[in-house]
């Protein structure tokens, strides 16, 4: 079957594996809106690493409470590029209708003191500091701050430091 002949969500899921256009394949499945969510899970747990990732980026604009769930596995995946999205997805509050029920902040804390990629480290950073309002975030920024060397990760935590001194944290 090829790219142009899919309609399920699942057949669109399925195709990540192997496509030249994941992008195009991500759009195409957007028709199906949240019709796709039982599919997309799914994609969550595929043994292929790039259907997990265009899963874990469908759901940052289409997750409902379960999805947001499913995700949290992914936060451990493997893959650098799964857990960026698995933390962008999670995390961004802008980009999806109601509220988060996972307490976020423990986990993104976590990755942005320890995740072995640094682009995760820097995601779970900007996460942090654009997306919460929580006590528990300013000690993680000011151990970035004191300890870290990377560039974009400490402007981010000096970013988010500063958004929450404005903020009164």
């Amino acid at each position: 079957m090829t790219e142009h002949t899919l309609r399920s969500p699942e057949e669109f899921v399925a195709a990540f594996a192997g496509s030249n256009d994941r992008f195009r394949l991500y759009l195409d499945l957007q028709q199906h809106g949240t019709d796709a969510l039982p599919a997309v899970r799914e994609g969550l747990r595929h043994g292929n690493w790039q259907v997990r990732k265009w899963s874990a980026i469908y759901l940052d604009h289409h997750a409902d409470a379960e999805s947001l769930e499913a995700l949290l596995p992914l936060l451990q995946d493997p893959k650098s590029e799964v857990r960026l999205w698995a933390v962008h997805s999670i995390a961004c509050d802008t980009c999806k209708p109601g509220e988060n029920p996972i307490d976020i902040v423990p986990l993104l804390i976590e990755l942005a003191e320890e995740d072995m990629s640094i682009r995760v480290r820097r995601m779970a950073t900007i996460m942090l500091g654009s997306q919460t309002s929580d006590s528990r975030v300013t000690a993680t920024f000011d151990k970035i701050i004191a300890e870290d060397s990377d560039r974009k990760l400490l402007l981010h935590a000096r970013n988010g430091l500063e958004r929450y001194r404005v903020a009164g944290f």
